[in-house]
This record gives structure tokens, sequence and C-alpha cells, in this order.
């Protein structure tokens, strides 16, 4: 049965659940087939999230607040190109306003680790600099700053903006959330990033049938596009399609199959 019938089958009979969900543990199973040239290679990841506070949904099943504010431990294992990936990390809230960071990561024989401080100037509005150090690599530091207008309801436009130490790479970056009616959803976001040597940018929208079911795209100045559909099949599951691919070169592919379980 073709996609555009199957779609609207489904969201009528996740149209019930329309009411906010709490979370505090969540997981995911992602598996990634990737062709290009005629080679080919999976690569999968297994990762898990735990907030120390309940995380409420904004209507969607996977849509939350712009600025987290809720202390929070993560963790992931994978495999790509033969070798194995894994990393580790973590924020910490002191007395809802400042935020200490970590992280490491590891792939193949390298790793690296990050370290952040931030403030809450208010609950819409954080800065914080953070500094990376990857394996005998000199350390970088990124300044950053996160602004959330909330509008009516849940709806809100969030603002990003980052810069590194020399300001000779930075960015900008906006996200869009906004409740439509008879229980539907968008989200929208655009990006732009300088470096020394380019200019980037990126587009992406989600659109949600229901709280329970959404397709997406997104798209880049390099031509690199994406097309997905997401579902829960009751409020702590989830699978999820997607299709990557290159407009100026067809023979790069990926397809993507992941399975979420929240909790």
């Amino acid at each position: 049965m073709a996609l555009k019938y199957i779609l609207p089958v489904i969201a009528i009979t996740a149209a019930a659940a329309v009411s906010a969900e709490e979370y505090q543990v969540f997981t995911g199973l992602n598996v990634d087939h990737v062709r290009f040239a005629g080679n080919s290679q999976n690569i999968w990841r297994l990762e898990g999230q735990y907030f120390f506070d309940k995380k409420q949904t904004l209507g969607p099943l996977d849509q939350f607040e712009y600025i987290n504010k809720v202390t929070n431990v993560n963790a992931s294992v994978g495999r790509a190109s033969g070798e194995n990936a894994l990393s580790v990390g973590g924020e910490y809230f002191i007395d809802n306003k400042f935020v200490v960071s970590a992280g490491f990561a590891r792939f193949d024989d390298s790793n690296g680790m990050a370290i952040g401080v931030g403030y809450l100037i208010s609950d819409d509005f954080l800065v914080k600099v953070d500094m990376d150090k990857e394996q005998d690599v000199s350390a970088s530091y990124l300044f950053s700053a996160r602004y959330n207008h909330q509008l009516e309801g849940n709806d809100y436009i969030g603002f990003t903006a980052q810069t590194d130490e020399e300001f000779d790479e930075y960015g900008v970056s906006s996200k869009y959330f906004a409740a439509l009616a008879d229980g539907r959803y968008i989200a929208a976001g655009v990006s732009i990033n300088r470096t020394i040597h380019s200019t980037s940018w990126g587009v992406m929208a989600d659109y949600y049938f229901s709280s329970m079911t959404s397709v997406g795209f997104s798209y880049d100045k390099a031509d690199f596009y994406s097309l997905n559909a997401k579902h829960y099949f009751n409020p702590n599951w989830a699978l999820q399609v997607a299709y990557s691919g290159n407009a100026d070169n067809s023979e790069l592919k990926s397809y993507n199959v992941g399975v979420t379980g929240q909790f």
C-alpha cells in the first residue's frame, strides 16, 4: 500500500493521545545501511539517556523544551567501518542556575573529551562555554548562547548562536515549534555556519499528524537531503525510518531504521 494511504490511517488511530506525557529514561537503537560507488557498510549504535527529573512533552512524544534544565547522564556504543565507538557524558544543574557538563568519546584508537560551564540568566536564556580536546590536538573553545522566545501555549521560537575563541568559525540556528488545529503540530529549523574556508546552511521540517505520527525532511547547501517518518505504537515505543541521499551524486545513499523507547 502506498505511503500516502498508510500515514493518514496511522494518524487516525493515534489521534486519541493528545495529552502531555512525562519521561525520564530514553533509549534508542539505530541501524544505517550506507551505499557509495558500489560499496556498502552497516553502522549501528545503541544509546541511552537518564534525566534526574521528569521531562514533559509539548504534545508530540518526541518534542520537549528548547533549553534543557534537568540534570542528566548519557551513554552510547556503536560500530562503524569495522571499529567500535563509545561515548559517555552528562549535565549537572546547580541551584537551577549554573550547569556543568562533561563528555568522553572513543573511536578506534582515538579519543576526545569535552568540558563545559554555563549559566541560566533566566529560564529562557542560557550562556555557555565548552572546551573540546581531541587526542594529539590542541584544545578548542566554543562560546554559545541559547534563547527561547515563548509564544502562545507551548509554541516557541528558539535561537542559538556560537563562535570559537578567535571568531574564525561561528554559526546561528533557529527552531520554530507550534501546535496546529485538530491535534496536529509542526517543527521547523534553519542553520547557517561559517568556517575559515566556506559557509554552509541547512533547513529541516517535521509535520505531525498527531502526537504520535510524523513525517519530515532536511536539505543543506551541499545538496544532501533526507526523508523520514516516525510512529509511536504506544506512549513508550516508536519506529523510525529514513532515507538520505545527495542530489548531485546518485551513488551516495543511506537507509536508516531506528527503535526508540522512553519511560
